[in-house]
């Protein structure tokens, strides 16, 4: 090595801590993030189906179980209870219920298991001291914007 390529005393290799400082930090929702969907796709998922629009209601369903398996990955615990286990009981129990009475498109079925789905949400709330986060069925859609009505 020349003495033009030896580096010059007292220079340092970047650190480790130096290089991290480069790299762009991953963002990881909060629980409140995924739950603020769940509340939408909730939402839409009522007026999807009290509209028949079934391939919606699906959909919107699709979504909920969707963010669901994030929250499992993503924050498995949960004020050190077991978040992923309580939400794979409501995916197996009512979320299942629900898939089956949109693939048959039974509104009164859907009806009682989106019931029992609100019920579980709120049991869910109040297993981890949330209780004052109460989920009802909605009254009117939160988005204006989106259509319910089946189209072709």
């Amino acid at each position: 090595m020349t003495r033009a390529q030896q580096p010059t005393p007292g220079a340092t290799k970047e650190t480790a801590s130096d290089a991290a400082k480069n790299v762009p930090k991953t963002y990881v929702p909060g629980l409140e993030q995924f739950m603020n969907v769940i509340l939408m796709e909730h939402n839409k998922l009522w007026f999807a189906a009290k509209a028949r629009n079934w391939r919606l209601a699906e959909y919107q369903l699709g979504e909920i179980k969707e963010v669901m398996g994030d929250m499992q990955d993503l924050v498995p615990t949960f004020k050190n209870l077991p978040l992923a286990d309580m939400l794979d009981a409501v995916i197996t129990k009512e979320i299942a219920a629900l898939e089956k009475s949109i693939e048959a498109k039974d509104y009164k079925t859907f009806v009682s298991g989106y019931d029992k789905l609100t019920q579980a949400c709120n049991a869910c709330h109040q297993g981890t001291k949330n209780e004052f986060i109460v989920v009802q069925r909605p009254t009117r859609p939160a988005f204006t914007n989106q259509v319910y009505d089946k189209r072709r």
